[in-house]
């Protein structure tokens, strides 16, 4: 009994296949801009924003340094170096039952607010500014571990180069 091979030959329909299957694939690139490749869409700036960590307990606070590297806790991103810290007592806008105004009010004991100005390298163009593909934008909640703590807060403001 004999065994026929069949040997495959390059015809027409498979070019054409081929080159759709490598188009698209390009495309798909070049839409995602991969941050820092052949495609990115941006160019790389140093941007300084501000970071506001709220309701940190006990001493961790008192352990943030300028020149500690921030790490986003939830994908392990670098999302920069710190400048300058600022720690206060965390205060909350509550009324004032015998006036009827709102006015901030310290919380407990054991609880601060630290401001943070942080630098990074980000990915900056028209549309958005991101930190290795972590989008930032004013009201960005943005959760960090430092060192020796952690703590969540909000995007504040941010500066760029080009601004006037």
């Amino acid at each position: 009994m004999e065994t026929k091979t069949v040997k495959w030959r390059l015809n027409l329909f498979d070019i054409i296949f081929i080159a759709a299957v490598l188009v698209i694939a390009f495309i798909i690139i070049a839409y995602l801009g991969i941050s820092g490749g052949l495609f990115s869409r941006g160019t790389q700036e140093t941007v300084i924003y501000t970071l506001e960590l709220t309701e940190l307990l006990g001493d961790s606070a008192s352990r943030i340094r300028p020149g500690d590297e921030l790490v986003d806790t939830i994908e392990r991103r670098v999302m920069g170096t710190i400048l300058s810290v600022e720690v206060k007592p965390t205060t909350r806008l509550q009324a004032d039952l015998s006036t009827g105004n709102r006015v901030f009010r310290e919380v407990p004991e054991g609880y601060y607010d630290a401001t943070l100005i942080m630098s990074a390298e980000a990915t900056v163009d028209e549309i958005e500014i991101s930190l290795e593909g972590y989008v930032i934008r004013i009201g960005t909640w943005l959760p960090v571990s430092g060192p020796l703590y952690q703590g969540t807060g909000y995007i504040t403001y941010i500066e760029r180069n080009d601004m006037p």
